[in-house]
């Protein structure tokens, strides 16, 4: 069993994909699969099931999965162990983000980050905030902008910024000349939510309940650019961050009037782990960058 196999056995585990998690090791789809299939010939088990197009762990994957995480966590500090002792002319951090600021906001940030520290090797991994929440805890990730407030007193908060959340539609949806909407008039529209363990998708749950509704969801489980295409089509329609329709141009953003909805996003680390000079630059560069992003 080797470090690489522990890797995207990983990945596939926490996308339950094998091409996003291909996408993010940066490797073909095929190889992976054979990668993930020698691990299951050298062990003799199963670790996945296939349900279509996505992957599920078995019994025996769940067992395997905090094995792997610990031995991946282990690797990490030991390299970013020997990293310190270059200062920061050499090193390795991660981030992790919801995808709405990781495309948003992220990609100005992080070149400046490394026009600034050109030595240091960054990582980053978007997710909704629970996985981003298991990251941290693993230690596979040295810092997180999540959606406030979290729970876990370990973790050390710093607030950055916070956001509307508004309704977007087509173009030529009957809404679409409207400024503002009651959401209790969005009861009969078809919806399209994000995935579960993301906080939009209990966002806008918790809003139609509100409202007085159940909505009716004409699709589950779009990452966001997909949802957003969806809605460009005029499939459904969707609540989302008013961060992640920036720039886009096929779509119609409407206030909602009779709901407060919003989101606080914050960056979050563990307080009681040392930080190491990379992960610590980077923390540090975040949070004076994110504090008054240019949206």
């Amino acid at each position: 069993m080797e470090l690489r196999h522990l890797r995207y056995f990983e990945a596939v585990a926490r996308h339950c994909h094998v091409t996003r998690a291909a996408a993010e090791l940066h490797i073909a789809q095929p190889a992976l699969s054979k990668q993930i299939s020698q691990l299951e010939a050298e062990l003799g088990i199963q670790l996945f099931d296939r349900v279509g197009r996505n992957v599920r762990l078995t019994e025996a994957g769940e067992a395997l999965l905090p094995h792997a995480r610990a031995v991946i966590a282990q690797v990490f500090a030991a390299r970013a162990e020997m990293d310190e002792r270059v200062g920061l002319h050499k090193g390795r951090a991660t981030v992790g983000t919801p995808p709405t600021v990781g495309t948003q906001l992220l990609p100005g940030v992080l070149a400046a980050f490394h026009r600034r520290y050109p030595g240091i090797e960054l990582c980053l991994r978007e997710a909704g905030v629970q996985t981003l929440l298991e990251l941290l805890e693993t230690g596979m990730t040295d810092v997180a902008v999540v959606t406030l407030p979290v729970t876990n007193h370990h973790l050390v908060v710093q607030p950055l910024f916070s956001e509307e959340l508004v309704v977007v539609v087509w173009r030529d949806h009957p809404i679409a000349k409207c400024h503002h909407v009651r959401f209790s008039d969005l009861a009969n529209e078809p919806w399209i939510l994000a995935p579960e363990n993301y906080e939009l998708r209990e966002a806008t749950l918790n809003a139609c309940r509100r409202a007085g509704f159940t909505p009716r969801i004409i699709l589950d489980g779009s990452e966001m650019d997909t949802l957003l295409r969806f809605v460009a089509t005029g499939l459904g329609i969707a609540l989302v961050p008013k961060l992640a329709v920036q720039g886009l141009h096929d779509l119609v953003v409407v206030q909602v009037a009779d709901q407060q909805l919003q989101r606080s996003l914050g960056l979050v680390w563990y307080g009681d782990r040392v930080a190491l000079p990379a992960a610590k630059a980077l923390r540090n560069f975040l949070i004076t960058a994110l504090r008054c992003p240019n949206r």
